[in-house]
């Protein structure tokens, strides 16, 4: 039973309430919830738009992979976070599934940049 809990099920009313959850932090532009094959499950974005970004994504896994391979081959990437001066892009993948946040770092950028 504790295994169940530390590993929840990764069913389609835990995708629903991971995109609703994500979706109403402030600043999330666009969000895509991939299943374990990195086909788009749920997306705010459209279609094309989505499978362009999970293409990108799956690209972006392989390399930081085998990155992480070569400074400890036990290592897996469990969070990538990248950011230009006017977004942020957050992915968490695991087994089951994989969000990719884009959300606006504009203020952030703006603010820290202003108090140097």
């Amino acid at each position: 039973m504790e295994v169940a809990e530390l590993d929840p099920k990764r069913t389609k009313s835990y995708v629903e309430e991971v995109f609703r959850r994500v979706k109403e932090k402030p600043g999330v532009e666009d969000l895509l919830i991939m299943n374990h094959s990195g086909v788009p499950v749920k997306t705010s974005m459209d279609r094309q738009e989505s499978l362009q970004y999970a293409c990108l994504y799956d690209n972006l896994r392989e390399k930081c992979q085998a990155f992480l391979s070569k400074l400890e081959p036990a290592q897996t990437l469990t969070f990538l976070r990248v950011r230009t001066k006017y977004h942020e892009v957050l992915i968490t993948p695991d087994a089951k599934i994989t969000v990719l946040v884009v959300q606006n770092a504009k203020d952030t950028f703006i603010n820290m940049n202003a108090s140097h």
